[in-house]
């Protein structure tokens, strides 16, 4: 389905209620992973199967304290949600470390959510640095903020990272 920057704005004010939902009903820190992915065209094969790799990887570190889980296709392109019954500061820190030092937690946003303020706690908060650009090494919100660089030569980036992981993950096995 083709998807306009309206459907996905839309989606985002959606997205914040059904969230906010969520959090008053089970009072834990909600975990929401979307792929960082650039233009209107979100929900296509790639960053399905990037979030498919790390919704496992969260799945496994979080198993024994997922309360709920969901997995939904919507204009802000897949995405998984959800309610983890562990502290909040301890969820932040692994899911920054996943997006930090796995070969694909950059091409995706892990937020988590105070269920008492529904606000997200940010990366800098905890003394990491902010995300630095696929292309260059400038920070990424500038490089997107001025229009820097070709959107295909972004998406282009991250589907060769994706080969390449999906690669060395079979050569593993």
């Amino acid at each position: 389905m083709r998807y306009t920057a309206e459907d996905i704005l839309n989606e985002r004010e959606k997205r914040v209620i059904f969230q906010q939902n969520l959090m008053l009903i089970h009072k834990k820190p909600l975990v929401f992973i979307r792929a960082n992915f650039p233009g209107v065209n979100k929900d296509n094969s790639l960053t399905e199967k990037i979030i498919k790799v790390i919704d496992k990887c969260v799945t496994d570190i979080f198993s024994r304290d997922i309360v709920i889980k969901i997995h939904r296709i919507t204009a802000e392109g897949p995405n998984t949600v959800l309610i983890i019954n562990k502290e909040l500061i301890d969820i932040k820190s692994l899911t920054l470390q996943i997006e930090d030092k796995h070969p694909l937690g950059r091409f995706v946003d892990i937020d988590v959510y105070n269920p008492h303020t529904f606000m997200s706690i940010s990366r800098t908060s905890l003394g990491y640095d902010p995300r630095e650009c696929y292309i260059c090494s400038d920070l990424a919100h500038n490089c997107i903020r001025e229009g820097r660089h070709d959107i295909n030569t972004i998406i282009d980036f991250i589907n060769k990272s994706y080969i390449n992981y999906s690669r060395s993950f079979y050569e593993r096995k």
